[in-house]
């Protein structure tokens, strides 16, 4: 791989607007009338569940939703809603994923679900009856999904749906852009602070064009960090955007990367500055953007740069447990000491120990996220491979593609 980079990039749709946008419209009983969708395999097999489903090819069936957490958790309300009886189900990975605030949730509301396993995860076994709604009580610490797949249901309940966070909700701006998705498409949704409402109103067809995934520009701006000159358009990604990563734009001035915002979409330059400057540690809360720590990760690391990560707590109940899985792999390059806490992660100084020696192959867990990370270290040395490089089509089905087509 050189490092200088120049081109254009079609990033894929969001991930999150897509599979949003599918629900919402399955519950409004209409066709997508959505542009833009999602290529990934996360959005297809989203897409396919649920036309399974409304057809009654899963009548008494299994729904496996393989590794996709999302789908899990946005099937789970859907068929505690409709009429049958259904195994929820996925990879092994998927059934060891927290489920247990969604269930507890639903049962508040008088569904019929009953663990086939270990409490608190999947197979479920779902009988569904007609939930007409009211006030329920959520823990969405670990995963703001839980809340997301209650709130696109609620439109089409008797009662609509009053709903309060127990505590501090995860990533709360994929529960915004939930709300925002929900509006546009006709449902009367709000949030005032930790409590949500939403009128029985029923969703109407509106023309929607789902936008570019900023998740996916992380690796862009990782691997711009990492070149020696850069020169890239990330194509129709705009600032004003319903996603929470959009942050990238502001987090990565540190790493010497400008981001210019025009009416074709966000290019990126790399400044010859860089983190040159960049003694003091750095510091990044990822909270509300958890998706971007592989990405930030690997970037401080490759650099040398000293910093400090909060609100890392979920990321162990991944695809994979994503501080394990990238200090593990990061290490087959980099000499760096850190310090792991509960909620908190410090990287310290970091040198290359093995850059350009021996043929490293790096393991992706099964995690699309781990995989796109790393691949920005080919800015650092030639000789790596991916024992999983397919991995990737969870949610950027040509990320490979368009890191080849990169001119010189």
């Amino acid at each position: 791989m050189n490092r200088h980079l120049k081109g254009e990039v079609n990033l894929p749709g969001s991930k999150s607007e897509s599979n949003r946008a599918l629900m919402i419209a399955a519950y409004g009983g209409f066709a997508s009338t959505v542009a833009n969708l999602s290529q990934a395999h996360d959005t297809t097999l989203l897409r396919q569940r649920l036309a399974e489903v409304t057809h009654g090819q899963g009548v008494r069936g299994v729904v496996d939703c393989e590794d996709a957490g999302t789908v899990a958790r946005f099937m789970m309300t859907w068929l505690a809603c409709h009429p049958g009886s259904w195994l929820l189900t996925g990879s092994q990975r998927l059934c060891q994923r927290p489920m247990k605030p969604l269930v507890d949730a639903l049962a508040q509301l008088g569904a019929e679900l009953h663990y086939e396993g270990e409490e608190g995860c999947l197979p479920m076994r779902i009988r569904g009856v007609d939930l007409s709604g009211g006030t329920v009580e959520v823990d969405a610490a670990q995963s703001s999904q839980f809340v997301s797949s209650l709130l696109l249901a609620a439109p089409m309940w008797e009662k609509g749906l009053v709903l309060r966070l127990r505590d501090k909700s995860a990533s709360m701006p994929y529960i915004d852009m939930t709300l925002a998705l929900m509006q546009h498409f006709g449902a009367e949704a709000h949030r005032d602070g930790d409590t949500m409402t939403v009128a029985p109103q029923p969703y109407r067809p509106t023309a929607f064009s789902v936008s570019p995934d900023w998740t996916a520009a992380s690796y862009w701006y990782e691997l711009a960090a990492l070149s020696d000159s850069c020169d890239i358009l990330l194509k129709g990604l705009g600032k004003d955007s319903l996603q929470g990563d959009a942050i990238l734009s502001s987090w990565y001035q540190a790493f010497g990367v400008e981001t210019s915002f025009g009416p074709e979409g966000v290019r990126l330059r790399r400044t010859p500055a860089g983190t040159g400057a960049v003694r003091e540690p750095l510091s990044f809360d990822f909270t509300d953007h958890p998706d971007l720590f592989p990405a930030v990760m690997v970037t401080c690391v490759a650099l040398g740069v000293p910093a400090h990560f909060q609100g890392t707590e979920n990321l162990a109940i991944k695809e994979s447990n994503r501080v394990v899985s990238i200090i593990t792999e990061l290490e087959k390059l980099f000499k760096f000491t850190y310090i792991i806490n509960t909620n908190y992660i410090n990287i310290y100084s970091s040198y290359s120990i093995n850059i350009g020696i021996n043929k490293i192959v790096f393991n992706t867990y099964n995690d699309h996220r781990i995989a796109m990370a790393l691949a920005g270290l080919l800015m650092k040395s030639d000789n790596i491979a991916f024992d999983q490089p397919e991995v990737v089509a969870k949610s950027y089905p040509t990320f490979w593609d368009d890191l080849q087509m990169l001119e010189k």
